[in-house]
């Protein structure tokens, strides 16, 4: 995720695939990477892999239970259906047949549903091929997946997968500006990737400021909590990318609550940038 300025980039603006663009609470951008057709399908094929087991798993499980049943009375009931059809009427093994397959295909689409809105609600929008290729479902804007997106996400997967494959599913990826499937569209939802942040940028203050302007000692220093020293530094480093009113109310947001922390008078407008640096010059003397 990255920060920027001015007017938002289009989709390609980075030449890293395409990217959804929100504004925070102080019109600053933020950029998601949206997850492109490639990865996503690698993690579905991961996740793929631990349905399968889960459905051996419980169709083990479901075998186990049938077969205490049978043992408890069932049996009669068994070697009648056998006999039925050990008689090869084709309507009743067409029919026993066609049980079974409607059985194990929502038995199926039970256990896909089920494990990717729980995966997506315990690990916050990761099922296990996501966590494996750096993915996450977020809502749109960068928002928290809900129950409700997660429900809606994955029951329209029921459309995505057809006629096979997902082949639905793929086309709207490729169609979307945001690699979205139908579901992702009915949900509110994108899927991202987790880049690494890159490098975060020094910070720079001016060499020529009168260091006797601004003094604060070790006393004052201990006063600042991380919450303040995490104000302090992320505001000295966005200020040359903001525009010059957003410059301002950063710096007024900044001073405000760092003035109350360290029982500071108001600073003029014109000084907050000096009086940031120079806070930021005494907790770091080497910088």
């Amino acid at each position: 995720m990255s920060l920027g300025a001015g007017n938002p980039p289009g989709p390609e603006a980075n030449g890293d695939g395409p990217r959804q663009v929100v504004r925070s609470a102080e019109q600053v951008h933020l950029e998601l990477p949206v997850a492109g057709p490639a990865t996503r399908i690698l993690a579905y094929a991961i996740d793929y892999l631990a349905i399968l087991l889960l459905q051996i798993a419980l169709f083990v499980l479901v075998l186990l239970v049938a077969s205490v049943s049978w043992l408890e009375g069932w049996s009669e009931r068994l070697r009648e259906q056998a006999a039925d059809l050990s008689s090869g009427d084709p309507a009743v093994v067409g029919g026993v047949f066609a049980l079974f397959a409607a059985i194990f295909i929502l038995f199926q689409l039970v256990a896909e549903w089920g494990y990717f809105v729980v995966c997506e609600m315990t690990t916050g929008g990761r099922s296990v091929g996501k966590a494996a290729m750096r993915l996450r479902v977020v809502g749109d804007g960068g928002s928290a997946l809900t129950l409700r997106a997660s429900l809606a996400r994955n029951l329209l997967r029921l459309v995505d997968v057809l006629p096979s494959s997902y082949l639905v599913g793929l086309i709207a990826m490729l169609v979307s500006s945001e690699g979205k499937r139908l579901g992702d569209v009915v949900a509110g939802t994108v899927v991202i990737r987790l880049d690494d942040a890159p490098p975060a940028a020094p910070i720079v203050v001016n060499p020529d400021a009168d260091p006797a302007e601004f003094r604060f000692d070790r006393s004052l220093l201990d006063r600042i909590g991380e919450g303040e020293r995490a104000l302090l530094r992320q505001t000295l480093r966005r200020l040359d990318e903001l525009e010059p009113e957003q410059v301002e109310q950063a710096l007024d947001r900044a001073c405000q609550v760092l003035c109350a922390k360290l029982e500071h008078p108001e600073v003029p407008a014109r000084r907050r940038r000096a009086f940031l640096e120079a806070l930021w010059q005494a907790g770091h003397p080497r910088a």
